[in-house]
């Protein structure tokens, strides 16, 4: 037998605690009724009092809390080993943290709407791999394929503009980043390379870097399906000025003009010519829809999960404690004098 909340196992003090409670109480009334008078007279008084239904039902509630103890710990019989074969895709997502993406024509800025945006779709996801690159001028693997989906969560959390000091918004930098990053994958349990890869870069697109043309021949050769998901509004939104994560002001151009970040559709679009592109705005996303595009993709097995399997109990005792319970509230301590 094991139990599946062993922690919970001191709660069978309970029972400890519940019987001296009873001992005590039944000493006080016994000192009472020395104090009373003559222990004839107290009895004739008292005849109505039944001892014995009183013990009864301080054996059952001690029995009530003892059982209760034992289903909250969850005790648990048997094991089988259980084997899932997991199958999906390979997703990387490669995110924009340059300056422009702290506009704020999507609330609360572009980058956290992305950000909770991605984790909306994270959450959709079951069984596909999923790593995370950020770029700016320049770009890097945060997070390798992975399918615990809550670590990459955590590095969504903490992914800034200050993380890449060169400025920018660089797709080849991105794209070198996800070429490592499927790069460092095993093969899949057939012995070859995952047959499903894609990648979805967000950004806003503007003053992009990189031949669009080059980048799409290198994910045609390297059997890359690319998406794509732009942030932000076409009119746009002035660029914050940032200094120890503090806001300082808008950001000026040299003849002191506000310097206005725009969406840039058109790069975007024709970065995803395989795949679609996405757009979240101020009030809609529809990168929802990228899972539907996933699951139309061809599955790749990326290995057997064993896991033990037990069969719970914890409903006996705690049923039996319940039956218990109305008993001892059934059972009255005096009898009827009619």
């Amino acid at each position: 037998m094991s139990w599946l909340h062993p922690t919970y196992l001191w709660f069978l003090t309970g029972g400890i605690a519940v019987t001296l409670l009873a001992v005590w109480a039944a000493w006080q009334r016994r000192r009472t009724a020395e104090r009373f008078g003559r222990a004839s007279t107290v009895q004739q008084l008292a005849r109505s009092v039944q001892p014995a239904r009183r013990l009864t039902r301080s054996v059952l509630l001690v029995m009530v809390v003892t059982l209760a103890a034992v289903a909250l710990a969850g005790p648990r019989l048997g094991t089988r080993v259980q084997e899932v074969e997991r199958k999906g895709v390979d997703l990387v997502i490669a995110l924009d943290v340059s300056q422009s993406m702290l506009a704020e024509d999507v609330a609360p800025n572009r980058l956290e709407r992305a950000k909770n945006e991605i984790k909306l779709l994270v959450d959709e996801l079951s069984g596909d791999r999923v790593g995370l690159v950020l770029f700016a001028g320049d770009g890097f693997v945060q997070c390798p394929l992975t399918t615990d989906y809550d670590a990459v969560r955590l590095f969504l959390d903490v992914a800034e503009p200050s993380l890449i000091p060169t400025p920018g918004t660089n797709f080849e930098s991105a794209f070198r980043a996800a070429r490592q990053a499927f790069d460092r994958t095993r093969p899949d349990t057939t012995g070859r390379q995952p047959r499903s890869r894609a990648l979805l870069v967000v950004s806003d697109g503007e003053n992009h870097e990189g031949d669009i043309d080059d980048l799409q021949g290198m994910a045609e050769d390297r059997g890359w399906k690319v998406f794509s998901a732009g942030v932000g509004e076409r009119d746009g939104a002035p660029v914050p000025e940032m200094q120890d994560g503090r806001r300082m002001g808008v950001k000026r151009g040299p003849d002191g003009s506000v310097v206005r970040s725009r969406l840039d559709e058109t790069a975007l679009t024709a970065l995803a010519e395989s795949g679609a592109y996405f757009r979240i705005a101020r009030t809609s996303s529809a990168l929802s829809d990228l899972t539907s595009a996933l699951n139309r993709l061809e599955k790749s097995s990326f290995g057997v999960e064993r896991f033990e399997e037990y069969d719970e109990y914890f409903q006996w005792p705690l049923g039996l404690a319940l039956i218990l319970l109305m008993a001892e509230l059934a059972i009255l301590e005096r009898r009827s004098t009619t």
